[in-house]
């Protein structure tokens, strides 16, 4: 038997993503990690913060920190284009110390449909907050580790 047949009947053949864009590329992640795309606003400084961690908003009565994935990466900070935005992701952790973070775009996301035979993984060395470097038809994305994004900022706002 294949691995494909012991497989549950309900395993989804395709999954509904959204590329985020970047100034250095773009994040794939699926529709449900995505919360609310934002107008980019001005975040309260953070104190002592490291250069990625922007600052905070207040979002729904929370206080979100508010993220620069390129500047995470090692890449410079870049000013925020006019089509820029914030997009508030859920970490994957509702019941943790931060059940949603902040990133800030240079674009509107956009939905694609990804099914395995147009995801592939490219061999690229991850950095932090990096899970995966894959190509979606053709297409270069980079699959976030969420979980490491959400300790980072646990841990910047556990040091305060």
């Amino acid at each position: 038997m294949s691995g494909l047949e012991a497989l549950p009947v309900d395993v989804p053949r395709e999954v509904s993503s959204l590329l985020l864009p970047l100034a250095d590329g773009q994040l794939l992640v699926p529709v449900d990690t995505l919360s609310e795309v934002i107008a980019i606003q001005t975040p309260v400084a953070a104190y002592d913060a490291p250069p990625w961690y922007l600052g905070e908003l207040n979002w729904r009565e929370q206080r979100l920190p508010l993220l620069s994935y390129e500047v995470m990466r090692g890449q410079p900070l870049t000013v925020t284009s006019e089509s820029g935005r914030i997009a508030v992701l859920s970490s994957g952790n509702p019941q943790g110390d931060l059940p949603f973070f902040a990133l800030v775009l240079q674009g509107t996301p956009r939905l694609v449909r990804v099914t395995p035979d147009e995801l592939s993984e490219r061999s690229q060395a991850c950095q932090q907050g990096e899970l995966m470097h894959v190509a979606l038809s053709g297409e270069e994305a980079v699959i976030p580790d969420l979980s490491e994004l959400e300790r980072a900022c646990l841990e910047y706002r556990s040091q305060r």
